[in-house]
């Protein structure tokens, strides 16, 4: 069977990842069956799947005249013979016990057709084990997606010892239908990959504390430090105790002594404190934070060191390769960084601490890469000012011909401006801080040299903003575009409301700005917001491709060009917006704006000053 071939999905389990599977897999066009042992499971299932798709109808990332096609595509049923009788593949998401697992596939090849592909979204479990009760072994492969399904972009793919190639194939090229980056595990290994060096590193975490050091330390070392975009502390309250207690028994047991759980958890565990879903874990909720002053006197390197040495264990074990387990690391987990790559910082002295503005010469391409993939590299003042001046610094620089600017990591060019930052601003400070980010788009403006926008992923507010200003914009597929800070109850502030009146015409632009929307990167091409579209698996060729053409031609004529074709912003219309973005600050809408996002709910605007 080819991928494309894949018409109905059977997804066995309503919970949140069954039911967030079938809801990618329904927008990707696929008709799913859902089924649970119990109607309120299903119910809710229904509920979560509306309430996600109507979160991304607000947030333009969904027509609302698409949702009925979407909806359609899902059915619900109680009954195991009717969801799988007719599926291609059957997705099995139920509890973590191998003898449930056990029990619902036996009942599954009672009634699946012989050719249908079963997949299991295990965690940890073995899928080798998990075979051994189904008809056909060569069909059975997991099909790991990790939470929230709808959201986070890995899908470790990991074959049995008896998995037919081409079972992995169309497993592969499924997830990749669904939006996914599939990671083909080589062999069944506990955990895979990611939970693998997860979990383990969160329990190398917890027995520091029988050393003496704090959780707060440790946290606030590897999120200011590491740039990780949470502490283990505060992650394993997230990923929840008793998932990463039951995880590290499987280990413990298949590998040996090293993985036994560490007395912290055991205790906490022992408890049913088991973190966020229970009120308490490491830490108390509501929402607790910490601060850079806490990370002094703990080196990350401490817990680096096991980090690293269990990503070199699943190498010698050949369960993955140095690059997969990088990506998977990366996307399964939100690390800045994967273990190979932060081994390789380590051992070239370059250091752990996260720079939030990279910069590489090569080949006479200057490349400019917003590196804080942990808050999908949001734009600090720091940053401007770093991209201003090492596009400044190319201009007297001959051995370049070309900047690309682009963002770190899978899933943002930049998300925007950091709110953190500019959220703590006076109306006179905000006039300071519009006026540092115009400096950097004048920079752009003005350089002899083409820039180019790589928009890899989300370019939202000061990232549509930043992107707008450089020569060229060239997007992924993946990619989308935004002036979205009317969310905030503010406007654009670094020049946006000139540029992109520019670029796509002022009644456009008005309309992009006042509502906020998010458009798709081909919607942004066919209004002149993008220049070109690339499949987001080819965008790296791609901007090879395109950046070896401009540093082809001639210098003195790319800068002619430049000067006799760039939109001529008036300085006058410049100050106007600062002027106006500042008094914003002191609104009642832009309190209710940054409350609503932090909050994750939508703004009620009144108006009121």
């Amino acid at each position: 069977m080819k991928p494309e071939e894949v018409r109905r999905i059977a997804i066995l389990g309503a919970g949140v990842m069954g039911h967030g599977i079938a809801q990618i897999a329904a927008q990707a066009g696929i008709s799913v069956t859902v089924r649970d042992i119990e109607q309120s499971f299903l119910d809710g299932a229904k509920a979560g799947i509306n309430k996600n798709l109507g979160r991304l109808v607000e947030r333009g990332r969904l027509k609302q005249e698409d949702l009925p096609t979407i909806i359609g595509k899902i059915n619900m049923t109680l009954s195991l013979p009717d969801a799988v009788k007719d599926a291609d593949v059957v997705i099995e998401a139920v509890p973590e016990r191998m003898e449930v697992k056990h029990a619902v596939w036996s009942e599954v090849a009672q009634h699946t057709r012989l050719d249908a592909i079963l997949a299991t979204n295990t965690s940890s479990l073995s899928i080798t084990e998990m075979a051994t009760v189904v008809s056909d072994p060569g069909r059975f492969v997991g099909m790991h997606f990790f939470n929230p399904p709808t959201i986070m972009k890995l899908v470790e793919i990991i074959p049995g010892d008896k998995t037919r190639s081409e079972t992995i194939a169309t497993i592969k090229g499924l997830a990749e239908r669904l939006g996914k980056t599939p990671v083909v595990v080589r062999r069944d290994a506990p955990g895979f990959i990611v939970n693998r060096i997860l979990i383990t590193y969160l329990n190398e975490a917890a027995k520091l504390l029988e050393q003496g050091y704090s959780k707060e330390q440790v946290d606030a070392a590897m999120q200011f430090k590491v740039g990780m975009p949470m502490g283990p502390f505060m992650l394993a309250d997230l990923i929840g105790l008793d998932i990463t207690y039951n995880i590290l028994k499987v280990f413990e047991e298949s590998l040996g002594s090293a993985y036994k759980v560490a007395k912290p958890i055991q205790h906490l565990f022992t408890q049913r404190k088991l973190g966020r879903k229970t009120g308490e874990g490491f830490y108390i909720y509501g929402k607790p934070e910490v601060n850079e002053e806490q990370a002094r006197g703990f080196d990350p390197i401490v817990l680096l060191k096991p980090f690293i040495a269990e990503a070199e264990r699943l190498v010698a074990e050949g369960v993955a390769d140095p690059p997969s387990i990088d990506l998977a690391v990366k996307l399964g987990a939100n690390l800045p960084a994967g273990p190979f790559e932060l081994k390789s910082r380590l051992e070239s002295g370059v250091g752990v601490d996260e720079k939030p503005v990279l910069t590489e010469a090569k080949n006479g391409v200057l490349r400019i890469t917003l590196n804080r993939p942990s808050k999908l590299n949001s734009i600090s003042t720091e940053m401007l000012n770093a991209v201003a001046n090492a596009v400044e610094n190319a201009g007297s620089d001959n051995s370049i011909r070309c900047i690309v600017i682009t963002g770190s990591g899978e899933r943002a060019f930049s998300a925007g401006a950091d709110i953190v930052e500019f959220s703590k601003l006076t109306p006179a400070q905000a006039l300071d801080y519009t006026k540092a980010g115009k400096k950097a788009m004048k920079k752009i403006k003005a350089s002899k040299k083409p820039v180019i926008a790589a928009i890899n992923g989300f370019a939202l507010g000061g990232g549509c903003e930043l992107a707008s200003w450089c020569d060229f914009r060239v997007a992924n597929d993946d990619a989308k575009l935004g002036q979205t800070e009317a969310n905030l109850g503010i406007i654009p502030g670094w020049g946006g409301t000139m540029i992109l009146a520019k670029l796509v015409g002022k009644q456009r632009a008005k309309l992009l700005i006042t509502t906020g929307e998010t458009i798709t990167a081909e919607e942004a091409r066919q209004i002149g917001l993008v220049d070109r579209v690339y499949p987001a698996g080819e965008f790296s060729a791609k901007i090879d491709e395109f950046v070896a053409k401009l540093v082809a031609f001639s210098p003195t004529v790319i800068a002619a060009v430049k000067k006799l074709t760039n939109p001529n912003v008036k300085e006058e219309d410049l100050e106007a917006e600062s002027a106006e973005f500042s008094k914003l600050f002191e609104t009642k809408d832009f309190k209710e704006g940054m409350t609503a996002f932090k909050e994750k709910r939508k703004p009620t605007f009144t108006g009121e000053q």
